[in-house]
């Protein structure tokens, strides 16, 4: 036996000397398991029904303790307050695939909202200004990301506050416009109770899905998203992905923009700050990857659903505004935080 080995068993409780040097090769132990949550996750991909299976057990709880959630007003506001979140998370699950983030999607809804109010009577101009505005925003922050090396997190807060600065200069603090009567009802107005804004989003939703599951494109973003080394390797421009997913979230977030701008017929120039983090949360509980390479368009409309409804009962209870503040920020590091164990556990 070695000095250092002797060393070890000596260290060590006599019930644990290991002669043979076999715990040296096996490794640290396994962590302690869970027979019941085994059993929940046991199947392959079980991670990923998580949102679904915490959005039915809301929906069982909200029916038994919270039954004016279920008014048809209620519904059809949270059905558009997820329109315009699942955009903006569609854009940001783009962009979390190939390892990045996107903080300017609130500037870019607010820039929408103001172009639109200052050319209401000309929608068509102003809807393809907005989305323009919204490429060229994501083209930027994708070339300082992919072209600069700039850190994702540096470069869209760095565009965020150009964008809203540029906002203050053109608007001298006081926004001013009014926002169409021709475009509301694109958010107020759809077949029963579900706005067309919501089936938009969710044609959208299903487009992503397809593109992601079954086209070149989104094989290379996930490509990409694990390992760019390995991408470049196999002839995929990693430059060109990354940029093209930027431009697709800053397309995104302009399409929000528009639909706010129709839900709620105002203009605000901070409406949009919000859903920068929000879109990020909601990705997240859908079981989007921080590192990139994992997850999918109809688990982020998951976490899109599951977030808002939480967020929806905090606000149906009797709490003051401040004190729902505080409960809303609770609930979403509760339900990332707790996302993100499970899927850390299945993976040991």
């Amino acid at each position: 036996m070695s000095d250092k080995r002797a060393l070890a068993a000596v260290k060590r409780p006599p019930d644990q000397v290991d002669p043979a040097g076999t715990a040296a090769i096996a490794g640290p132990a396994t962590k302690e398991r869970w027979p019941v949550l085994d059993w929940a996750l046991k199947k392959r991909g079980g991670i990923r029904a998580l949102p679904f299976a915490a959005a039915a057990l809301t929906a069982v709880l909200l029916a038994i303790f919270e039954p004016g959630f279920y008014r048809p007003a209620n519904l059809h506001v949270l059905m558009q307050q997820c329109s315009v979140l699942g955009l903006v998370t569609l854009g940001q699950l783009l962009v979390l695939l190939v390892g990045g983030s996107d903080l300017s999607v609130g500037a870019v809804m607010n820039a929408s909202l103001i172009i639109i109010a200052l050319m209401h009577q000309d929608l068509a101009f102003s809807l393809p200004a907005c989305l323009a505005l919204g490429a060229f925003v994501g083209l930027g922050n994708g070339l300082l990301v992919s072209v600069r090396n700039v850190p994702p997190f540096a470069a869209t807060l760095g565009m965020l506050a150009c964008i809203e600065g540029a906002i203050l200069v053109y608007t001298k603090g006081i926004p001013a416009g009014d926002i169409p009567s021709s475009l509301r009802p694109v958010a107020l107005s759809g077949i029963g109770i579900v706005p067309y804004s919501l089936i938009i989003c969710v044609a959208i939703a299903a487009a992503l899905t397809l593109a992601l599951r079954r086209g070149a494109y989104g094989r290379k973003i996930y490509a990409v998203g694990r390992s760019p080394e390995v991408a470049r390797r196999a002839a995929i421009s990693v430059t060109n992905i990354r940029v093209s997913a930027y431009v697709m979230c800053g397309l995104f977030a302009a399409m929000a923009g528009i639909i706010l701008s129709a839900y709620v017929g105002y203009v605000d120039p901070k409406i949009g700050g919000n859903y920068n983090l929000e879109s990020i949360a909601a990705a997240v509980l859908g079981g989007v990857a921080f590192t990139g390479g994992e997850g999918g368009a109809v688990g982020a409309m998951a976490g899109v659903l599951f977030l808002l409804t939480l967020l929806n009962v905090v606000t149906l209870s009797s709490l003051n505004p401040f004190t729902q503040l505080i409960v809303q920020g609770v609930v979403m590091l509760a339900a990332v935080s707790g996302f993100q164990f499970l899927k850390k556990y299945t993976s040991n």
